[in-house]
């Protein structure tokens, strides 16, 4: 059973088949949602099928998923990721309920993998060859790995701000990789925009229509690990934005079968340095325009002076929720990084903005002591090595391995 039925474009709502690859609206250029039958949907046989078939990760909501009838989930591994309480953290920042949604142990370390999974399932069922996207790093390992697995020839413009073991990521599955020169984000996004008007086929966020489709099954797991219950507020990192506004149409998808009886507060966060999302919240203002300086923070994976589209979908589902999008600086991101380590969690800087963000939630009233919180950590701390050096503690010191030095220093740690 497959409820997808066509795309309807956001500005003048025409509606396409489903049957080809499509980007941007054929009429004016407006961004493409995938709509779904959700009126002749069994909600229980979908939530049974999904729970007999664990071993297939996300792909066992394939129901609620764009996949072709008929045609192989593409699956590496990617979803049902842990939803961990907190030992030490949710104490630390006045939230005993704050839950950890802990993507960075998907198969290519980022949760980029749930969006690749099923767009670039999506283009080979449909005969798609060759396809290009942009990356700060992390998506571009991630639609790299899943092109190779499909047959699909890749290219992959890299942000100059990408460090070389994210590029080596990329060039390791084999897709080419192109470095950008560029004073602005809105210099990308012409470019790409030329290239998928020309005819090639694109898997940037919100310009290719499947990718948030993927990040629905955040909102899936985790109302199913809650018992199907919505959590009161779930915060995450925010770059271009898909994972947020993604888990937002899964969260109303379930609302809308019945499943759950409520929605969260979506919060979105970026870096202080370069956050035009927060300043047109601030304003507020439905679109975001240039702000900021992409290269004066640490959070590389989410740096960047302009969103795609102005961020129109992302700041929607903020305000349609109730949520609200924040920034952090670079000494909250290291010192939550410390934080998600006491918890065993490993996360880059970017991944790291969502409990950075609560560092003063409670402070700044947008989150209350008895909320239920979820928070995504997006991406392993591995994907940015410098980065991690910087946030880590030093070593103790260097010491003879000599057993009477060591055994004097251990007995010393009990007294």
């Amino acid at each position: 059973m497959n409820l997808a039925t066509h795309y309807t474009c956001d500005d003048c709502h025409a509606t396409f088949s489903l049957d080809k690859p499509a980007l941007l609206c054929e009429a004016c250029g407006g961004l493409l949602e995938i709509g779904y039958d959700l009126g002749s949907a069994d909600a229980r046989r979908i939530t049974d099928r999904a729970a007999a078939r664990r071993d297939l990760g996300l792909w066992r909501w394939a129901d609620l998923l764009p996949l072709p009838r008929g045609a192989e989930p593409l699956h590496l591994g990617e979803g049902d990721t842990p939803l961990m309480p907190t030992r030490r953290l949710g104490r630390h920042v006045g939230l005993p309920n704050l839950l950890i949604k802990n993507d960075t142990l998907m198969p290519t370390g980022s949760f980029k993998d749930r969006g690749f999974s099923v767009a670039v399932g999506f283009a080979r069922a449909l005969d798609v060859k060759q396809a290009f996207t942009y990356s700060s790093g992390n998506a571009g390992a991630s639609f790299a790995a899943y092109a190779a697995r499909a047959g699909i020839e890749a290219t992959v413009l890299v942000e100059d701000v990408a460090n070389e073991s994210k590029i080596a990521a990329i060039s390791l599955t084999g897709a080419r990789v192109l470095r950008l020169r560029y004073r602005s984000s809105l210099e990308i996004f012409a470019g790409v925009s030329a290239l998928s008007e020309a005819g090639f086929y694109c898997f940037v966020n919100f310009i290719n229509p499947v990718r948030h489709e993927g990040m629905k099954t955040y909102a899936y797991e985790i109302c199913e690990a809650l018992g199907w219950r919505a959590p009161d507020v779930m915060v995450h990192p925010v770059g271009t934005g898909g994972g947020l506004y993604g888990a937002w149409k899964g969260f109303r998808e379930l609302r809308a079968l019945g499943l759950i009886d409520r929605l969260p507060k979506m919060v979105g966060v970026q870096p202080a340095a370069s956050a035009p999302l927060v300043r047109a919240f601030a304003e507020g203002k439905t679109a975001a325009g240039r702000h900021g300086d992409a290269n004066k923070t640490v959070a590389q994976s989410i740096a960047g002076d302009a969103p795609i589209q102005g961020g129109s979908r992302v700041l929607r589902a903020v305000y349609e929720s109730g949520g609200r999008v924040v920034a952090v600086d670079d000494n909250d991101l290291f010192e939550a990084m410390r934080l998600l380590g006491e918890e065993g969690v490993s996360a880059e800087p970017s991944a790291a903005a969502s409990t950075a963000a609560l560092l003063r939630a409670r402070a700044q009233g947008w989150v209350s002591e008895s909320d239920t919180v979820v928070s995504v950590v997006t991406g392993g701390a591995l994907k940015q090595p410098s980065a991690l050096a910087q946030a880590a503690r030093p070593p103790a010191g260097t010491v003879q391995a000599d057993p009477a030095e060591l055994l004097r220093i251990f007995r010393e740690d009990l007294v």
